[in-house]
């Protein structure tokens, strides 16, 4: 191979090639040292998206993701909440070790206007994560937010109440609420190992 072939090859800014070439180290830790130890980044793979089934809200969906958060806020980041389904509850989350002035919530007036605002906000170099509840999506449209993820580099997690066969998110998680703990099973990931379940304690 050509030496100018392989420079080109090995500059992850000049060229994207897919799933495959994702870099290592671009984890950024769940915060549940059980998660990041079956999870192939060793964590939530910044500049994708990661898909939550779940079949009902308030298991603990927020609390998976709570570590991430307030890293990211104390790292001066920002975080952004678009549609959620329940008030945020500005005590828990500072409790949490988030800080509100870095939190942006959003609620769009049309429920069209959803998955528009997330590709805005996940396109913003300044935002670390972007959270949101956009009920039913075409396939074209979860395509349209995993590439906005790669542009923006940050984390977007897309909560859905429906299952199907397959997806554009690079990660996919299937939650499933159990007594005092919370059952994640990874369905999806870069540099699959197989679908894992690992059950995570909630406070």
């Amino acid at each position: 191979m050509k030496e100018s072939l392989k420079k080109l090859l090995n500059n992850n800014q000049l060229i994207w090639c897919g799933e495959r070439c994702a870099p290592p180290g671009q984890g950024v830790s769940t915060g549940h040292a059980a998660l990041d130890a079956i999870l192939p980044e060793a964590g939530w793979l910044r500049g994708a998206l990661i898909e939550v089934i779940s079949p009902q809200w308030g298991i603990g969906e927020i609390e998976l993701f709570l570590p991430a958060m307030a890293a990211a806020t104390q790292a001066n980041k920002q975080l952004a909440w678009i549609a959620p389904p329940y008030i945020p509850y500005p005590p828990a989350l500072v409790s949490g070790g988030i800080s509100l002035r870095h939190l942006l919530l959003l609620r769009p007036p049309q429920h069209q206007e959803i998955p528009w605002a997330m590709e805005t906000v996940l396109r913003q170099r300044r935002c670390a994560m972007v959270l949101a509840w956009p009920g039913r999506l075409l396939a074209k449209t979860v395509r349209r937010l995993q590439l906005a993820a790669e542009a923006g580099g940050g984390v977007g997690v897309l909560f859905r109440s429906e299952h199907q066969d397959s997806s554009f998110a690079a990660t996919r998680l299937l939650l499933t609420p159990g007594t005092s703990v919370l059952q994640v099973t990874i369905l999806k990931s870069r540099a699959s190992r197989g679908r894992q379940t690992v059950d995570l304690a909630l406070n």
